[in-house]
């Protein structure tokens, strides 16, 4: 079910049209229709280890979705659902990778321990608390008005200054005024015992000012020392001091020993450039009805009851990565993740099974291209430009659950005749058994019988495995065959 699976339909879309017949190159941003389960697994071979950062926004358990997802799981199934998606989510982050997912109170701690376990609990970083709706929801079936959501933050190792501080300007030269804080870990969980894989040598070259974690006789060999002569570690792993020596500096101590610096810039007035992110999030401009405003504006109608604001993820990804850095959201929904990241000029990938994916998500994001205003436009002075490609898995019996899903009272029967002749249902059902099943069938209600069906469909062949592309039987073209290799890097 999870093997790597053939990509169809592929189309690039840019600011002067829509590009056919493509492969996929290194920089593009990408958005792909189908089980997100299965297209994570599919990312896996390209992605894996390269993703900065992590929004979703997962349904939520509540009988009451606004993404039209099927959001009344029994609490079980909801947490095997989650953690399939979570430990490969985790496998795609960089080591300095954070995720970010939104819950309500209706699952936040079982998946706040769902999470400890994939994660590990020292990777815990914060429970946000953004508040949502000032009023608080009116709903009959809640005797208090909810007004907050939490958005639950996990680094993928232990949390060394993969951080950044929310309205830093990155356009802002860095020929400003700095502090200097020492990139030695001081208080707690700061000795090499804590993080023995943070003890490490800096090499400082006295001659060109040069730092690095390469080994050079002639260099000067600096280790997380503390003054009283305990072993120490650095905030920073080593990849982190390769990729930001820029920001390094190495001088001597009080002591007279040379010690490795963090540039910290400040502005001109002396205040620190931008601000820590607070466990309580009160902005006007994340509430549900600005963003639902939003939407209305770019499609004249209102779509989801509670959408994302582009401000909320703005937030989150300007705090947890770069530009050029990769955005993964696969609960992509309206694409409010794919919207921001694209303004903020990072890399993304954003998955999506709902078929409104076409109608709604791809005509958003060809706005967006075309240099749309709404959201955080202004305040990022977003004036348009890039691209995006477009693909989606081939499907091969996730058909069959389509047809299910679609059924009416009046044509269920017909399409039950249908499954039951075709070769991918589960193999291990006899026609005999189809048959003796047939009066409990007919007195189930509609959504059961469905249920029903869909339990006959074979899951390990939802999709068209990459290892069938040249099978005759598929008659898979040419088209999809050279951009999935493309996907793929091969041939």
């Amino acid at each position: 079910m999870l093997a790597p699976k053939v990509f169809t339909n592929a189309k690039r879309y840019t600011k002067d049209g829509i590009q056919e017949n493509i492969t996929l190159n290194e920089n593009d941003n990408l958005i792909i229709k189908g089980n997100n389960l299965i297209a994570l697994s599919s990312l896996l071979k390209r992605y894996e280890g390269k993703v900065k950062c992590i929004y979703i926004d997962p349904p939520y358990n509540t009988g009451n979705d606004s993404f039209n997802y099927n959001d009344s799981f029994n609490h079980s199934t909801w947490l095997v659902f989650m953690k399939n998606r979570l430990e490969l989510a985790k496998k795609l982050l960089k080591d300095d990778g954070v995720i970010f997912v939104q819950c309500d109170d209706n699952e936040q701690a079982y998946l706040k321990m769902l999470m400890d376990d994939i994660f590990g609990r020292e990777n815990f970083v914060a429970n946000i608390i953004p508040l949502m709706n000032p009023r608080g929801r009116q709903e009959s079936n809640y005797p208090i008005a909810r007004s907050h959501e939490y958005i639950l933050v996990y680094t993928k190792i232990q949390y060394n200054g993969v951080f950044y501080k929310f309205g830093a300007d990155e356009n802002k030269s860095l020929n400003d005024e700095y502090r200097l804080l020492s990139l030695r870990k001081s208080g707690n969980e700061s000795l090499k015992e804590d993080r023995p894989n943070m003890y490490y040598p800096i090499y400082f070259d006295e001659k060109n000012n040069e730092i690095t974690i390469n080994y050079n006789p002639n260099y000067i060999e600096i280790f997380p020392v503390k003054t009283d002569g305990t072993l120490g570690r650095w905030r920073w792993n080593k990849e982190n001091v390769e990729n930001n020596s820029n920001l390094l500096i190495c001088k001597k101590n009080s002591l007279g020993i040379y010690d490795i610096y963090v540039k910290d810039y400040i502005i001109k007035d002396g205040m620190i450039k931008g601000t820590k992110t607070n466990t309580f999030l009160i902005d006007k401009n994340i509430i549900n009805d600005k963003a639902k405003e939003h939407l209305k504006s770019i499609f004249k109608k209102d779509l989801f009851t509670y959408p994302k604001s582009e401000f909320l993820v703005n937030r989150i990804i300007e705090i947890s990565s770069k530009p050029n850095d990769i955005v993964l959201d696969f609960f992509l929904g309206s694409g409010t993740t794919a919207a921001v990241a694209h303004k903020m000029n990072r890399r993304y990938i954003g998955i999506e099974q709902m078929d409104y994916i076409q109608d709604i998500t791809v005509e958003r994001m060809k706005k967006v291209i075309k240099g749309e205003q709404g959201g955080i436009s202004t305040s990022v002075k977003w004036q348009g430009g890039g691209s995006f490609v477009y693909c989606e898995l081939l499907e091969n019996s996730q058909t069959l659950i389509n047809q299910i899903l679609d059924s009416k009272e009046k044509n269920i029967n017909e399409i039950k005749t249908k499954i039951y002749s075709d070769n991918r249902i589960v193999p291990y059902i006899s026609n005999e058994e189809l048959v003796n099943a047939e009066k409990e069938f007919n007195s189930l209600d509609l959504t059961n019988k469905k249920k029903a069906l869909i339990s006959l469909v074979d899951k390990n062949k939802l999709y068209v495995n990459y290892s069938d592309i040249d099978d005759e039987d598929f008659n898979i073209s040419e088209v999809d065959k050279s951009f999935t290799n493309s996907f793929y890097r091969d041939k």
